[in-house]
């Protein structure tokens, strides 16, 4: 690396590859994005490595699979005595800071103990609370609540803004985890206004599903007839896109203001910008809604890298997943590296576009499931008793609707990558 940066790490939540311009999609507002990826690096093949809110966050703080610290499921927790990500830049003198969402080893619109933030320093944010409009708090490092009367993804930004500027004078790491737009589908009424009546295009692998989720924390009122969000979207994809194509752009703005902040306080020339999400969303694709599966709309999330002095407009279709973020991050930071990481940094790609390829397989897992993909081609298996299910070239069937696990033309592909699955699983097991 040329030299020690600082690190700008967002992420949103619940928001999948296809969501922006610079990804082909010619119907969601997204600029902000679309200038960041034009000035610095659109990886377009990125997966979570479990995605779901709670495993992909594990991931990004210790650099491990979630098979390997057991956090396959929404609120567990990183083990005691894990190495972190923020332990390793602490140590490497990076001021660390987290704001907003963070879903490890609890739930609800509570504090954070110091026991469960990952070693970062500075620390202001709340478990897991689905309403944008509602009850925004935010709880700090003495655990004292801030309440706030406007959208939570505007408060985010607020937030981390004004968080920015006191440590702006020396080397840091902030992470900014914003909760759009994972439902509840809550947009600010401009942003809503900016997609209604529009007739959004579904993706080809698309079918009619139900697209509203009722809510846990807090309970979403019952019977779901009588909320005004089911009223809204309720058996109608149609306008969950809407309203899910409003909370990105309104998020997209929000990237913009971190954007301009780093140019205001003038840090913008030693700071590394990194966007990405924990998981995507399904919307009818396959049939199904969420997250949580194998399914390229639930497994692949954006990423867009801006590095100073780095390469502008770069599009790098190598393949990189999660585990990557932390030995990414020191390499920015010009910290050590940690041996406990299982990632590798593709921090070479966004200063040199003549970078070779990696050219290794990436994988991804919940519970019942596991997949590898490297290339073209993409493995699933069932993980109990360990069962091939699926196989596809992403090339020629990018909306995986071509099913090759029995095809005679592909026993080559499908041994190789069923050799790098049974090898991973049975040692991260």
């Amino acid at each position: 690396m040329p030299e020690k940066l600082n690190v700008l790490f967002m992420f949103a939540d619940q928001m999948h590859a296809f969501a922006m311009g610079c990804m082909g999609n010619d119907e969601i507002a997204t600029p902000n994005l679309d200038r960041l990826a034009s000035e610095g690096t659109l990886f377009k093949n990125c997966y979570s490595n479990a995605p779901v809110c709670t495993p992909f966050r594990a991931t990004l703080v210790s650099g491990l699979y979630g098979s390997q610290t057991d956090t396959l499921h929404n609120c567990a927790c990183v083990p005691e005595g894990t190495r972190t990500l923020a332990a390793s830049l602490n140590d490497g003198g990076v001021r660390t800071s987290w704001v907003g969402k963070w879903h490890l080893g609890d739930k609800g619109n509570i504090a954070i103990p110091p026991e469960l933030r990952a070693d970062f320093t500075d620390f202001i944010g709340y478990q897991c609370y689905n309403d944008f409009l509602h009850s925004v708090k935010f709880y700090d490092e003495e655990g004292t609540e801030h309440v706030y009367d406007h959208h939570r993804t505007d408060v985010t930004t607020d937030i981390a803004i004004e968080r920015l500027e006191k440590i702006k004078d020396e080397p840091f790491a902030m992470f900014v985890s914003y909760q759009n737009p994972h439902y509840p589908e809550q947009p600010a009424w401009r942003f809503e206004q900016m997609y209604q009546n529009k007739n959004l295009t579904r993706r080809p692998n698309a079918s009619d599903v139900d697209p509203y989720t009722p809510t846990h924390s807090p309970p979403s009122p019952k019977p779901r007839e009588n909320d005004p969000l089911f009223q809204k979207y309720g058996n109608d994809l149609d306008a969950y896109l809407r309203q899910y194509y409003a909370m990105v752009t309104q998020l997209d703005e929000n990237v913009g203001r971190m954007l301009d902040a780093l140019d205001e306080m003038g840090i913008a020339d030693n700071t590394v910008v990194i966007f990405t999400s924990d998981h995507g969303d399904m919307q009818g694709s396959q049939g199904a809604v969420n997250k949580g599966l194998p399914w390229e709309e639930s497994s692949r999330i954006p990423l867009i890298v801006r590095a100073p002095k780095g390469v502008s407009g770069n599009v790098v279709e190598d393949v990189v997943s999660g585990v990557d973020f932390f030995p990414t991050c020191l390499d920015y930071a010009g910290c050590e590296s940690e041996l406990s990481c299982e990632g590798d940094s593709f921090a070479a790609h966004t200063h040199d576009a003549s970078t070779a390829a990696m050219d290794r397989p990436v994988f991804s897992e919940m519970r019942p499931w596991c997949m590898v993909r490297k290339g073209a081609h993409k493995l699933v298996a069932d993980k109990d008793p360990f069962t091939l299910t699926h196989l596809f070239d992403l090339e020629s069937d990018p909306y995986e609707m071509n099913n090759l696990i029995e095809s005679a033309d592909h026993v080559e592909a499908k041994q190789s990558l069923q050799d790098h699955l049974e090898a991973w699983y049975k040692r991260v097991s």
